[in-house]
């Protein structure tokens, strides 16, 4: 053997007694480098034990909550037995002699002569339903920093739709060129719920391509799932990304579980969403601010039992006793109110008051209206024609503050109380399908006219449409419109919205002109004070 010659000269240097000396302590370490080794090996070994008896322990788990799944359910037919709902011995279902055999229960009374007994079959009565949104950032960057974590798609934290049952836990991934969905979950051993981050990568990973996934827990019970998929575009409104999907989760052997992944562009041959590559993705309208957000809708029926378990029944039969009458012969029509009251509007039948929209340059636009409806539906309106005001005696109210097609859309909503009909009028009156920024400007009108005539129903439906409709274009303007009528839920929105995007929304010209009592509260927001609390602090102080 060669050896360095600096270490050559190390050991030419040192006398015999010297050399055997290093030789012994040489020895020494060599058995301890053995027995460290082999402690290794034996760590290592137990670390694969470990982890085979805690996939032992999840999939007993999975089965004792499926088994006290199972349980739930029959607790709950056996409530509605006890209620006298249905069941073995219910009225029809035995024969009579069986009833005036059982002496320990009261008899049940004959049926009536004309009487019959019928039962219903109820599938999917009450499933479970509930939408995830996920907002993924950063995305220009996604594909290189995936690389980094040597994996090809991120991943959402684990949400759940049926909250009593361990089986119905989610999660989305996102491949930004619809690789390998290796999402790295199992990294993550517990999430923010407490749910284990184990157990979402029981699939075909190298057969399964996708840009964005739904997969569920792997799970051995059965589950019938209809699952939509949407993006949220520059307007703030979500776009159906693909069609709805209704699926059966077939129920799996209980020894190898599997997940279930469903995706808008599983099943095609070019991946991307909406078709679009990621180039073309980040310059689309479904990226602001470097970032896109998806929205899923999960409705998802469990099943309760495996089919070892015995035989599976999704559905609640119940039966029930009926007095047999004679098949009407007259039909009776559906209800017309709501469209004959707008009719009286529209047409203007007996009408009794104008209210006329002068507003700005614009030829005023005049509706024929009924002061007993608009004075029984806004306070305002009630006070304006019945304390001798001059519209109480010429009948006309000349509205010059409120646009007409948000007049029109305010006294829609008054005569119907149906925020359908108000949907038709910002179509009709807000111009082309995309144009969303009139759209939403009238949306705003409504919502001051709503606040002025006091129509609180309508002014929070306004809210909440807002709410889903920011963007740094609009945040600016909507937190002022919140900040002057008291729109406490879209001002806590917008303030959310701009701290989180405070690079872009600072740098507009519309945040320089925010009125000095609305950058007060943004202040406020980003150093973590509540305003309206530390107002209330200010005036116990100065009592």
């Amino acid at each position: 053997n060669e050896f360095p010659p600096g270490i050559m000269a190390d050991l030419e240097g040192l006398s015999a007694e010297a050399l055997r000396a290093a030789i012994q302590n040489e020895r020494v370490a060599l058995e301890q480098a053995k027995a460290d080794s082999a402690a290794a090996r034996d760590e290592r070994e137990g670390a694969g034990q470990r982890q085979r008896l805690r996939r032992e322990l999840e999939a007993l788990r999975s089965r004792t909550g499926a088994w006290r799944s199972g349980t739930r359910l029959l607790q709950r037919v056996r409530e509605s037995i006890d209620r006298d709902e249905h069941g073995p011995h219910f009225y029809g279902v035995d024969s009579e002699k069986t009833f005036e055999a059982n002496v320990f229960e009261p008899r049940k009374p004959r049926q009536p002569v004309g009487g019959r007994v019928g039962s219903t079959t109820k599938y999917a009565e009450s499933p479970y339903k509930s939408e995830h949104v996920w907002t993924l950032s950063g995305l220009s960057w996604l594909p290189q920093l995936l690389e980094q974590e040597e994996r090809e798609c991120a991943r959402s934290d684990i949400f759940s739709i049926a909250e009593d049952y361990e089986e119905s836990r989610y999660i989305l991934v996102f491949s930004p060129r619809g690789g390998r969905l290796t999402h790295g979950a199992e990294l993550c051993h517990m999430s923010e719920e407490g749910f284990s981050g184990e157990g979402f990568s029981s699939f075909d990973l190298e057969r399964t391509r996708g840009s964005l996934v739904l997969i569920r827990k792997q799970t051995s019970y059965g589950a019938a799932i209809n699952v939509r998929f949407s993006v949220k575009a520059a307007n703030g409104d979500f776009r159906l990304w693909g069609d709805a999907m209704r699926l059966s989760v077939p129920a799996r052997d209980q020894a190898e579980p599997k997940c279930f992944v469903s995706g808008p562009d599983l099943a095609a041959d070019a991946k991307g969403v909406f078709g679009l590559s990621f180039e073309e993705l980040l310059k689309s309208e479904w990226v602001q601010e470097d970032a896109i957000t998806f929205k899923v809708a999960i409705e998802e029926i469990v099943m309760g039992c495996h089919p070892d378990e015995g035989a599976l029944s999704a559905a609640d039969i119940k039966s029930q006793f009926e007095i047999q009458t004679p098949p009407s012969v007259v039909e009776v029509p559906p209800p017309t109110l709501t469209t004959d009251l707008l009719a009286m509007l529209t047409e203007g039948q007996h009408s009794d008051v104008t209210v006329e929209a002068a507003f700005g340059e614009a030829a005023p636009v005049r509706f024929t209206a009924h002061a007993s409806v608009l004075s029984r539906r806004s306070a305002v309106f009630a006070a304006t024609f019945a304390h001798g005001m001059r519209e109480s005696a010429t009948r006309t109210l000349t509205v010059r503050d409120v646009p007409p097609p948000a007049l029109k859309a305010l006294l829609y909503f008054l005569y119907t109380d149906d925020f359908e009909q108000v949907l038709e009028v910002l179509r009709e009156e807000g111009g082309a399908a995309g144009d969303a920024p009139q759209r939403g400007a009238l949306l705003q009108a409504v919502l001051a006219a709503a606040h002025k005539y006091q129509v609180p129903r309508l002014l929070r439906w306004c809210e909440a449409q807002l709410c889903e409709r920011l963007c740094g274009e609009t945040v600016c303007s909507l937190l002022s419109l919140a900040s002057l009528y008291e729109a406490a839920a879209l001002e806590r929105s917008c303030l959310d919205f701009m701290k989180a995007h405070m690079a872009d929304v600072v740098a507009r010209p519309e945040f320089a002109s925010l009125p000095p009592a609305c950058t007060l509260k943004f202040n406020m927001h980003v150093a973590g004070v509540d305003a309206a609390e530390s107002g209330r602090k200010r005036k116990r102080g100065d009592e």
